[in-house]
């Protein structure tokens, strides 16, 4: 009888340590994984500034070629071509030369007639602003800058080549700033190409 009992002893010993390397492991590994995971998360991060960075800094040095003027667009001859059913973003960049809260406004100045169907009215193409129709840029430092977008939408119907003139306008500490930029509808791109 007493060999039994030393048996099931001997058992229940080897049962615990088995559960001890069991749960050495598996937090072992649950360090591991924990530490991968914020190393993978962090690098991400980085990784998202770093495009942050460089995408500013190719908009500032695209911005910069020729005249310095207070607001400029990232719009080569401040035209846009958009697709028919698609939605553009265009950017600006606005360089005040007095320090105040700046606001700004878009609007449609002209729709050209030679190009566009009657029933297209400023009305009608304002509507198709789909964000950045009025913000506030916030208090700009004297020779600092500050990025503003607006994004169009341009429906199917609109047809090819009609062109409209938009114009945005900033103001805020006595300054009023305007400059247009054109929009032409063009044909949706297939896989890149048209």
């Amino acid at each position: 009888m007493q060999k039994k009992h030393k048996k099931q002893k001997k058992g229940a010993f080897e049962l615990s340590m088995t559960t001890v390397v069991i749960i050495v492991l598996a937090m072992v590994l649950l360090i591991l994984g924990l530490t991968l995971i914020r190393r993978i998360m962090g690098t991400g991060f980085n990784v998202i500034d770093i495009t942050d960075k460089k995408t500013m800094d190719a908009i500032n040095k695209f911005l910069t070629v020729g005249e310095q003027e207070e607001l400029q667009f990232y719009l080569p001859a401040n035209t846009a071509e958009i697709p028919q059913g698609e939605t553009f973003g265009i950017a600006f960049r606005f360089s005040p030369e007095e320090t105040a809260a700046y606001s700004y406004k878009t609007e449609v100045s002209e729709v050209s007639g030679l190009t566009c169907p009657k029933t297209i009215t400023p009305a009608k193409a304002e509507a198709q602003i789909v964000l950045g129709k009025s913000g506030k840029l916030g208090t700009i430092n004297s020779g600092d800058n500050k990025l503003g977008l607006i994004k169009i939408n341009m429906p199917k119907t609109y047809p090819l080549g009609c062109e409209i003139r938009y114009l945005v306008t900033v103001s805020g500490g006595g300054i009023t700033e305007s400059e247009a930029f054109d929009v032409r509808v063009v044909r949706k791109r297939v896989m890149g190409v048209f």
